[in-house]
Parts: C-alpha cells; structure tokens; sequence
C-alpha cells in the first residue's frame, strides 16, 4: 500500500476509475452532464486524454469497474423527452469504446448494479416515477425488474445493498437489507401507516443466485427469491456491511439487547463463518469506526493530549498513537481524518514502518487498488 496526493486533479472519489504504480485513470466532468477519461502519468505529471470523445449523463452519473473495464451511460436526449441511452464498456487502458446497447426510454437512466459483466440494472426515472429494469448482454433480453425493493420504495420500509460474490464458483447477489428509517418517518407524518401498524424493523442479510435472481426478472415474479441468511428482530438490532477479506464479504450483527456485536464470513451460502464477538459492555468506547476497508470495526477507548489508544474488535490488536486516528489500514497507516469545516478539513497519516506521519491540507482520502488517494475537498 502507497499514498497517491492527487489534490491537484479536478476529480472527486466517485470519479477515480483505477490506480496503477504509475499512473490514475479517471473521469473529469465539464459542467453537470459532460465527461472525458484521461489517464495522469504520476512520473512527469502528464494528462492523457483516454476517451476519444465526450459523453453525456444526466441522471445520477455511476462507473462500474471490473477488470480493466469501466461501464456508464451516455445520454442523447430529443425534445419530446425520449433519451437515447447508450450502454458503454470502456477499456481505459487501451482507449477502446464498445457501446453494448442503446435504449430509447422517457426519463434520465441510472446504471444501478452490474453483475457478472452481464446483467445490467437499470432505473430510469421519469416525474414520480422510478422504473427498474435488467438488461442482458449476451442475448439482448430486457425485462421491468418487480421487486420494488430494489428500488427502495417507502411501502416496504427499507433497501436493498447489492453484493456481488462467488461462492464454490457460482455467483450470488447477497443484500444487506436495512430498514429505510427516514422514508418510515415521512409515511407516519403523511398518514400513510399509523404507529399501530406491522412494520417490519428488522434488518437481514440476504443471499440468492444469481441465475435465480433472473430467473425470477425473466418469469415476472414480483419477488427475487432472496433467503435469510441473519435476520433480526430487536429494536436497535442492526446489520453493518464490513466490506471483503480475502475474496469474502463480511458482515457485522449488533444485538441490542445483549449489548454485543458478532462479525461474520459468508463462506458458503448457507453458511456465516463467526469471525470474532464484541462484547460492548467491556469498553467505554470515545468512538468506533467500521471499517469497509480491512473488514473491522476499530474502537477508540482512551484519548488524552499524549496519545490515543485504538482497538481493532477483530483481533483483539491495540495500537497507541500521539494524535488521534480512526483507521489502521495494511496494519501499518494509521489514518486521520478532520471534518471539512471553515478550515477544509485535512487527513493525517502515521506510517509506523517508516516512523514518519504526513499531513494534508484541505483534503479527504479514499482507497482504490491499494492505494490512499488523498483528494481535494473542494471538488465535494
């Protein structure tokens, strides 16, 4: 793992597309809609156009990244309101562009999941209304996806965060379905549900295959046949994404009432492999941070103006440091970062191999490719 600054460049996270040991590959917009690909040689500073034109998005502007890879939409509306939508893969290494569809619908597309470079998710939007819909490339078929869940409607009360993993070399879609608190809370002001109503608040992870998952879109079933792998049902009981470890999604499951939170490892899909339990009532914790980075959860147990005591809940490992820090990240960068206030906020980094610490002004950080790439908080 290397630090990348790259405060410089007039991009945000969510337009970084790979990081090499030479090089940032990424997506520069120009104004609300327009963007180009270029490639930033870290060596002598150049700025490579990627792209040999400029695309278009007006809808909420997504890139998946898979290999060497990057799929997005470029928009061509018309004065009726129908858009021309054209499916992009794009190999930023080589520059070569593939459009692998082209839809013509009412209303501004989202690219919302991609799954097994195959399927595509879209949702397409238009006035008060949300349509989602599966796109596959291999035989052209294209069918409205009925699961509302999928697309976060208020009736049920909560949505689904799609995974995608390999388990035994057949591909599953697994969620972490959350109760959406906020859409609940609008439904009671706006008479919708009373207090007295079932409401499900239980928060789940769930797991199908992929082939029965479209299955399902192709058949016209109104549900993907998900299946429980945890479900709870507390009142304060919450289900936390923890990202993936050795080609292994993680999760976290916190049990309010008895105060504990256990961490898990899908290995088969059936099957949560318990990784390490939190006992919450053995430490006053300051802060905690879960970590979707190295998959777990860092509490902060002690601070004073000499040094800060750190506990990573899934091996038991503390680590001391003069100045605050949230993350360790390779179990060796320990990780700042303030809040971008009047002062733009700022990351610190502790390299404990090299003894040496690093501060950014005006900066947040991300990490992609196993690189910290610091970023300019004024492109936010």
């Amino acid at each position: 793992m290397r630090i990348v600054d790259a405060r410089a460049m007039p991009i945000s996270h969510e337009d970084l597309i790979a990081v090499t040991e030479t090089s940032i590959y990424y997506r520069e917009k120009t104004g609300e809609t327009s963007f180009s690909i270029y490639r930033y040689d870290e060596a002598d500073g150049t700025v490579t156009p990627i792209s040999h034109r400029a695309y278009e998005d007006y809808g909420i502007s997504k890139l998946f990244v898979s290999d060497a890879r990057v799929y997005f939409l470029n928009e061509i509306p018309d004065r009726t309101g129908v858009v021309r939508t054209e499916l992009i893969a794009f190999d930023y290494r080589s520059g070569r562009e593939d459009v692998l569809a082209t839809f013509e619908k009412r209303g501004n597309s989202t690219l919302y999941w991609v799954l097994a470079d195959r399927y595509f998710l879209f949702l397409t939007s238009f006035g008060d209304t949300d349509e989602a819909w599966l796109y596959d490339t291999e035989t052209s078929f294209q069918e409205r996806i009925r699961d509302e869940r999928l697309v976060g409607h208020a009736g049920n009360f909560r949505e689904l965060y799609l995974f995608s993993t390999e388990l035994d070399g057949i591909p599953y879609i697994v969620c972490n379905a959350r109760l959406d608190e906020f859409a609940y809370y609008e439904a009671l002001e706006d008479g919708r549900v009373s207090p007295d109503d079932a409401i499900d608040h239980s928060e789940a992870i769930l797991i199908c295959s992929l082939d029965e998952a479209v299955e399902a879109i192709r058949s016209r079933q109104n549900e993907i046949p998900f299946e429980d792998l945890i479900r709870l049902h507390g009142e304060g009981d919450t289900v936390q994404y923890l990202g993936e470890r050795d080609k292994r999604l993680r999760f976290s499951t916190f049990v309010d009432e008895a105060n504990e939170e256990t961490i898990y490892e899908l290995t088969a899909p059936d099957v949560l492999r318990e990784v390490a339990v939190v006992d919450w009532g053995a430490y006053e914790p300051i802060d905690f941070t879960y970590d979707d980075v190295s998959s777990t959860i860092f509490i902060k147990v002690e601070e004073s103006t000499d040094h800060t005591e750190l506990i990573d809940a899934t091996t038991g490992a503390r680590f001391l440091d003069t100045a605050p820090f949230e993350r360790v990240l390779a179990s060796n960068y320990f990780i700042h970062e303030s809040a971008a206030d009047e002062t733009g906020g700022g990351v610190t980094v502790f390299n404990l191999e090299t003894n040496e610490r690093q501060t950014f002004e005006d900066a947040y950080y991300t990490v992609l490719d196993e690189t910290i790439v610091i970023l300019s908080t004024k492109q936010l």
